[in-house]
């Protein structure tokens, strides 16, 4: 998980801003260590899973409210759990929409990919957990942060982190790989964390350190050289996925390691292509923030579902890390993007705020 030192305000006092800026690292430090300490034991447990091809889901319902501070053009319709006994389920980090099952798929940091149930559901689906063809040319680990795809030609393309590669699924079947120049110099777990086609055919991408985006002005596997912009979310969130609403603007979902439990606070973001320049910060205008205590996770997967009426459902999902001290929750959002669009010109600041 990558981080950041905090920004700190400018004042007048250097020694105390450097007392705070150490604390700040050293209780971020903190947290992160004790998260991979949470992590690491029972994840082994898990480790070295059967993946099947035909196993049960369940989704179970959470009673939790409208969360506090939400925008009214934004409405919390359901969450559930999703549970199941295959060691292999879960560890989800991307997700999209099937058109012809009209299904959830979700994508795992372990290369594999599950279909879940469309809520409200009751009872048992199957989930048909399946481990995606390894590319020979991609060593293991095969961890999948990002899915976008074209619905017109059926491909889509999958980001990977520690290979910073991009795969390209044909609808045959077939499938081809790059390793963007662009992207040789980001750490190994570090991106694509999130990456979006938009209805033009440019591609987004964002590494999950927070500053780095590129767009390409096509395919990434064509070798165009990309044009490179920054970001500057608020705090110390960090970008884990993104998905372009129908008016063209992209909806951004990022995390941040906090002092709670589960230790997660998340935030949609909403950012208009056409503000992104090159080397320059690409302005962002906060939408809502998850940190209820009933609702808090490690979220890393979002898709965008219009109704064509000015308004989408948008769906989350959260990486529990193949962890059994986490959950794998999915979130059903109702949101009038028509209501709450704002211009690039309209935003305050480089970050929204």
């Amino acid at each position: 998980m990558a981080s950041r030192a905090a920004r700190p305000a400018v004042v007048r006092a250097p020694a105390l801003i450097g007392s705070l800026m150490r604390n700040t690292r050293i209780r971020r430090l903190a947290v992160v260590v004790a998260l991979a300490l949470l992590i690491a034991p029972v994840t082994w447990l898990r480790s070295d899973p059967e993946v099947t091809t035909q196993d049960l889901v369940q989704l179970q319902p959470l009673g939790v409210a409208q969360p506090e501070g939400w925008p009214a053009s934004l409405t919390l319709e359901g969450a559930w759990n999703v549970a199941n006994d295959n060691p292999a389920f879960g560890g989800f980090s991307a997700l999209r929409i099937e058109p012809v099952s009209n299904g959830l798929v979700a994508y795992s940091d372990r290369g594999t990919y599950a279909h879940i149930p469309r809520p409200p559901f009751a009872g048992s689906s199957p989930a048909q957990t399946a481990a995606l063809p390894r590319d020979p040319l991609l060593r293991d680990p095969q961890d999948i942060e990002s899915v976008t795809a074209d619905s017109a030609s059926g491909a889509i393309w999958l980001g990977y982190e520690h290979h910073n590669a991009i795969r390209r699924y044909s609808a045959n079947g077939t499938s081809q790989f790059v390793q963007p120049d662009a992207m040789a110099e980001w750490s190994t777990n570090s991106g694509p964390e999130a990456m979006v086609r938009l209805s033009d055919g440019r591609f987004i991408v964002l590494a999950e350190r927070g500053d780095e985006g590129l767009l390409f002005a096509d395919d990434p596997l064509t070798g165009g050289e990309p044009m490179r912009f920054s970001i500057d979310p608020p705090g110390d969130f960090l970008p884990t996925d993104m998905a372009q609403l129908p008016d063209g603007r992209v909806l951004i979902l990022l995390r941040d390691v906090t002092w709670a439990l589960p230790p997660f606070a998340s935030l949609l973001m909403v950012a208009d292509p056409s503000a992104i320049g090159e080397e320059e910060i690409w302005p962002l205008t906060e939408l809502a923030r998850i940190d209820e205590a009933g609702l808090r996770e490690n979220y890393e997967g979002i898709t965008v579902e219009p109704d064509g009426t000015g308004a989408a459902t948008v769906w989350l999902i959260a990486d529990d890390n193949l962890s059994q001290l986490q959950r794998t929750l999915l979130l059903k959002l109702h949101y009038v993007y028509a209501a709450g669009k704002q211009t690039a010109r309209e935003a305050q600041s480089p970050a929204g705020r």
